[in-house]
């Protein structure tokens, strides 16, 4: 495991990185006691995760993917006149509907 003062780190902080994205362990001290440690981030199972808030009840899955035809035909943002109260607008956005 290197060890790196604060003032190398950061005079040298793109080569400790390059050792950590090779899978080591940096420890950062300042004077001599250690005050941080740069590791290699855990890969993260997105879905497995999503999976498991779902199944907690803190998310909801959705009932149809979001595929980029259909993010493509999302509405554009609305747009509020200057002076426009924005509770206005937007319940005039939803008599029109989209």
């Amino acid at each position: 495991m290197k060890t790196a003062s604060i003032s190398y780190a950061k005079a040298h902080l793109s080569a400790l990185l390059d050792r950590v994205r090779n899978g080591q362990t940096v420890i950062i001290t300042d004077r001599g006691t250690p005050v941080a440690r740069l590791e290699p981030v855990a890969h993260v199972d997105l879905d497995a995760h999503l999976r498991a808030l779902v199944a907690s009840g803190r998310a909801k899955a959705p009932k149809v993917p979001l595929t980029m035809e259909r993010f493509d035909a999302l509405p554009p943002p609305l747009k509020v006149r200057p002076g426009t109260s924005l509770l206005d607008a937007l319940l005039a956005d939803r008599e029109e509907g989209w």
